[in-house]
């Protein structure tokens, strides 16, 4: 009987002491949360932060949001017109009878212009075509035959002096001229003229500035009316 009692006295002082730990053992230290106040915290300017060690500013610098690209300058844009940047142009150039009309056209496309004279050596212009063709029909069909050949860059005149011509450049360069006529013989375009244009006084071109791409191309499809006339990029005044 004595070693029973001996250990239910065990027991009880086991679970005696189990059940007051934390009574008999000291407690282990809280890790005190450091509290966060907002009104002490302060901004660094660039001229501070060049003040710290170089390990305070390299970490700072590690931990700043990475910097996005520029963002790419956009072309300005007029109305529903894409402006191109510095972009000038002439039309030209025109004998005084046909200049009123270019100037009604460019109207019809609410387009300004200024007026440039041309002195008579100014003026000269050397043409590239086929002489009209009896009918709209037989133009459009030889400009077809044309352009399976590889000749591309032509157009069907609707100028009534010269309806149903073929076009195929307008030159100030009277070697240019020459360069394409022959390359159009080589082709076997048949038929095909050089010809002086605006010869004498009273010629004039047409300068634009800040043309938009589509008024660009609004104007080269006034090419059919005015065959003497030529489009080009000039430097701006």
């Amino acid at each position: 009987m004595k070693w029973l009692v001996s250990i239910l006295v065990i027991l009880n002082l086991g679970l005696l002491i189990y059940f007051n730990l934390d009574h008999i053992l000291p407690n282990a230290p809280l890790a005190k949360v450091a509290e966060i106040t907002p009104e002490k915290i302060t901004v660094l300017s660039p001229q501070q932060i060049e003040t710290l060690p170089k390990k305070v500013v390299e970490l700072a610098n590690a931990t700043r949001p990475a910097l996005t690209a520029e963002p790419a300058i956009a072309t300005p844009i007029v109305g529903n017109n894409v402006v191109a940047n510095n972009a000038c142009f002439e039309w030209g150039v025109f004998s005084p009878a046909s200049l009123s009309g270019a100037q009604s056209a460019i109207a019809r496309l609410d387009l300004q212009a200024t007026v440039k004279e041309q002195t008579s050596q100014q003026a000269k212009r050397f043409w590239v075509y086929k002489p009209p063709l009896k009918t709209a029909e037989e133009a459009q069909n030889k400009a077809a035959e044309l352009k399976a050949l590889g000749v591309t860059d032509l157009f069907v005149v609707l100028e009534p002096r010269w309806r149903n011509a073929i076009s195929f450049g307008v030159f100030e360069d009277e070697q240019l001229a020459n360069k394409l006529l022959n390359e159009l013989k080589a082709k076997g375009v048949k038929e095909v003229v050089k010809a002086l244009r605006n010869q004498g006084k009273g010629h004039s071109s047409l300068l634009f500035s800040n043309l938009a791409a589509n008024q660009i191309t609004a104007l080269k499809q006034l090419k059919s009316d005015f065959p003497e006339a030529a489009l080009k990029e000039v430097t701006c005044n």
